[in-house]
């Protein structure tokens, strides 16, 4: 009994029992029987506000004479939020210190066990550490904590109660390197958690290495959430603008849902860039931006005789509404407004700098009725930047009614009356479209006039350019088999529409003798109506063969025939066809809605028969690389092969329509090619003075002892090659939808995974104006880019118009993975004659320890 009460206890170390509370295995020290004295150890410090709990791998002794506790093997101290895990720890039960340390490996030296202070998420790890849990405060030898995203070694910390941390001969880093590449080497740094980092002098060293770069104190905000303040700038020189500011800035972050962003370039010999930008969010509600750039560059000297002053803008915005905020409805904006050199002068990506259009898009739809109908109202802008034209539709309103089936229960004994009356639908579609067709220039001053801006006459016109109408569509349809084998498809449809102006031709044989287009105002209404029946198969034709690679071969023929029926609505005015004497003294039909844009009653009578044939190609052969299938896969030749053409037999003439050809394939899995041509059965002559080409109503077979005139031809062939692309592997629709996004944009992308990739692109389209010399057009793009070693990639983009004979916009990419810094260089040595060079610290906290250098052709 004396041994065991004046000596310390060894323990074993046990495993924690269901609420995380060390087990004391001196409960089960009972060698003495029920009358001797029971000892028992509270891990409760009494003194504390709670309970102080610990456990060890290895083993626990409890030194009662001196009030002490030692833990072996990954040891570790839980109280409230604080956790100290270290492979040894010393514990006085009296003042509440803690020691904490790591040992020494015999056989390879290293340190092992590392201690480790985990307090309300923030983690410290030191060689030693001593901490007092009633006073909270704590001294550490060899430090290494966090800060924000940057990382603090210090030689030895002291920790005060109010958390603040006090280091001595620190280092500030974002490398997480146990020896960093780069960092501000201070004697001293005081941290507080979550607000700043105060230092004095301070020094910049990169790879052991002293720089110039030295202050006589330092200052790094590291705030939880977000703070207004300064966006530090970038500064550079230019021959062209001289010296300059860039991105300077100022942040202001409004509240949790928004914020604001003020930026601009300030040039030392009179240009300018600006910018405001804002982005809200509102998690499970809506998230965007909006934003407004503008610049103004001086080319030359104001005495030169080629002086001139670029002006430009950008207006942006974007709206998603989270479908969860208002289930059954959607809402969506994206708009982009710019000058036509926006992108030539303010940009260096080569899609914006190439691309010919901008497109804005704002759209609304809901579900009602039970979700039968769905209305949506959109309006969308396309912005032609080689020309300034808009077309803009402001809105489209649209109510469309799903295929409701009102004899989806019929029962009939008669099998194709059955599957007439169920398969049965009727729906709805109806239409309001407003359309303006203008140039930039003609919008922006008239909105100018609008708001007060300036004067302008722009306005009136504006409102002669608009179009619109209405149109109602109820189509009604079903489907049936008959002979087992053919699918018989029956429809109707009738069609509504609603003018709000219309246009009258006269011939002014007094002033130009031409003939005169003028738009009357007014309310008008037409009808159509159309009948057509469909009949559809598919045929199969499958040979087998004996050969030891080619199992079998299979053709799918998918023939489709369609009768259809329009009545003649060119036969009375009721449906908007009159009759103007032209200069020739011939009468000429035309339709006062030819301006429209929701469509018109047909001119004449059509009794058409259309024919089509859809066909695919594969084989089946034997492989010994793909065990699946017993050893034999399929290798499509053709993937589909579609001719169309159609039969007029109640046109006055040109009875026999255009035939097209398209189709696609893939080759070897890897090389996409698609296919179209257009082919004229008719015949051609040239009239009049100008030798105009012109079709007469005489099939080229008779007259001119040839089949036709190819009118049009187009191929596209391309690939994307890299290492995974010759390894069989499985994706599912996401993954795949996703790399065909990647590849649409891989100037966003870098991707240091795989060693090498290309992308190539082949274009050729061929026009033959009849009786006139064809014209053709080719060209090859192409994308790629290599990885030189483990950190450094080169890529290029660029390509060759073969017609032209002229190189197209070219890029030369330089990538460098510095673990804790990056590096950019792009070369555009051809069109732009400039260079973008960056290299900046991976981190938001140093991003002001960078370099940046452009030079443009101004510069050379």
């Amino acid at each position: 009994m004396c041994f065991l009460f004046y000596t310390p206890f060894f323990c074993q170390a046990q495993q924690p029992d269901s609420t995380g509370k060390f087990v004391d295995s001196i409960y089960q020290l009972d060698s003495i029987g029920h009358d001797s004295l029971e000892f028992s150890i509270d891990q409760h410090v009494s003194d504390l506000d709670a309970s102080l709990d610990y456990e060890a791998d290895d083993s626990i002794i409890l030194d009662m004479p001196s009030r002490k506790a030692y833990l072996y093997g990954n040891a570790k101290i839980s109280y409230q939020e604080i956790i100290i895990v270290a492979n040894y720890i010393e514990i006085d039960l009296d003042s509440k210190d803690v020691l904490a340390r790591g040992i020494v490996n015999d056989s390879t030296g290293d340190y092992l066990g590392r201690p480790s202070l985990e307090d309300n998420g923030k983690k410290y790890e030191a060689d030693t550490m001593r901490y007092n849990f009633q006073s909270k405060k704590g001294i550490s030898f060899g430090v290494l904590t966090t800060e924000s995203d940057g990382l603090i070694h210090g030689e030895r910390v002291l920790r005060d109660s109010q958390e603040n941390i006090y280091v001595k001969n620190a280092k500030f880093t974002t490398c997480d390197l146990p020896e960093p590449h780069f960092y501000i080497k201070a004697d001293k740094i005081k941290v507080i958690p979550k607000k700043q980092i105060i230092t004095g002098p301070a020094n910049l060293v990169i790879a052991d290495i002293n720089t110039p770069l030295f202050v006589p104190f330092g200052f790094f905000p590291v705030p939880d959430k977000r703070k207004q303040g300064i966006l530090f700038p970038t500064f550079g020189e230019s021959q062209a603008y001289g010296f300059n500011i860039r991105n300077l800035g100022y942040y202001v972050p409004v509240n949790d849902f928004l914020d604001v962003q003020v930026m601009g370039d300030i040039y030392f010999r009179g240009s300018w860039r600006a910018s405001v930008s804002s982005r809200y969010n509102k998690r499970y509600k809506y998230q965007g931006n909006l934003n407004f750039e503008t610049s103004s560059f001086k080319i030359g000297e104001p005495e030169s005789p080629t002086y001139s002053v670029r002006k430009d803008y950008k207006i942006g915005w974007t709206y998603n509404r989270d479908a969860k905020a208002k289930p059954g409805s959607r809402f969506g904006a994206s708009v982009n407004f710019l000058t036509r050199n926006f992108s030539k002068n303010n940009t260096t990506n080569y899609q914006d700098i190439i691309s010919t259009n901008s497109n804005s898009s704002v759209s609304y739809s809901r579900a009602i009725l039970d979700k039968k109908v769905n209305v949506s109202i959109n309006s969308n802008m396309i912005q032609n930047l080689s020309t300034g034209e808009l077309n803009m539709t402001l809105p489209q309103f649209t109510a469309n009614l799903s295929r409701q089936m009102p004899f989806k229960n019929f029962y009939s004994k008669n099998e194709t009356a059955k599957s007439f009356m169920r398969n049965l639908g009727i729906s709805y579609q109806g239409t309001f479209k407003n359309e303006l067709k203008t140039a930039d220039t003609i919008l922006v001053a008239a909105v100018s006039e609008t708001f007060g801006v300036k004067a302008s006459l722009n306005t009136p016109r504006l409102r002669d350019d608009f179009r619109n109408g209405a149109s109602h569509v109820v189509p009604i349809n079903t489907s049936f088999k008959a002979l087992k084998w053919v699918t018989v498809s029956p429809s109707f449809s009738f069609s509504e529409y609603w003018y709000f102006k219309t246009t009258e031709k006269t011939w002014d044989a007094v002033g130009d003798s031409v003939i005169v287009n003028n738009d009357i105002a007014g309310f008008s209404r037409a009808m159509s109506y159309n009948t057509s029946i469909g009949f559809s198969t598919i045929l199969y034709g499958t040979k087998a063969f004996t050969d030891k690679k080619i199992v079998a071969i299979r053709h799918v023929v998918r023939p489709n025939l369609e009768a259809v029926w329009n009545p003649d609505f060119q036969s009375g005015a009721q449906n908007g066809y009159k009759s103007y004497i032209d200069s020739q003294m011939m009468v000429k039909s035309y339709s006062v809605y030819e301006n429209g844009i929701i469509g018109r009653p047909t001119a004449g009578p059509q009794a058409s028969l259309n024919f089509g044939f859809g066909n695919n190609l594969e084989i089946k052969v034997r492989s010994s690389k793909d065990t699946a299938n017993g050893g034999i896969k399929k290798v499509k030749i053709i993937e589909s092969l579609n001719i169309r053409s159609g039969y007029n037999f109640l046109a006055d003439s040109f009875n026999l329509a255009t035939l097209n050809i398209s189709g696609n394939t893939t080759i070897l899995n890897k090389i996409r090619m698609n296919f179209s041509t257009s082919f004229d059965p008719y015949s051609y002559t040239l009239v009049g003075p100008n030798e105009v080409a012109t079709r007469y109503n005489q099939f080229a077979i008779n007259d001119m002892k040839k089949l036709g005139h190819f009118v049009q031809s187009a191929v596209s062939i391309s690939t994307n090659l890299n290492p995974q692309a010759f390894k069989k592997k499985e994706t599912d629709k996401v993954n795949e939808d996703e790399l065909e996004y990647i590849n649409n944009n891989l100037q966003n992308y870098v991707d240091f995974n795989l060693p090498w990739s290309l992308n190539l692109n082949y274009n050729l389209n061929s026009r033959t104006p009849v009786l006139r010399e064809k014209t053709v057009s080719q060209s090859i793009t192409f994308q790629g880019d290599i990885k030189l070693t483990e950190n450094w990639k080169i890529g290029v983009s660029s390509g060759y118009d073969i017609t032209k004979k002229d190189i197209s916009f070219t890029s030369l990419d330089f990538f460098r993975d510095l673990h804790c810094w990056q590096m950019t260089f792009k070369w555009y040595p051809i069109q732009r004659q400039m260079f973008d060079f960056g290299i900046s610290v991976k981190s938001s906290t140093l991003k002001d320890l960078k370099l940046n250098r452009r030079r443009s052709w101004f510069d050379f």
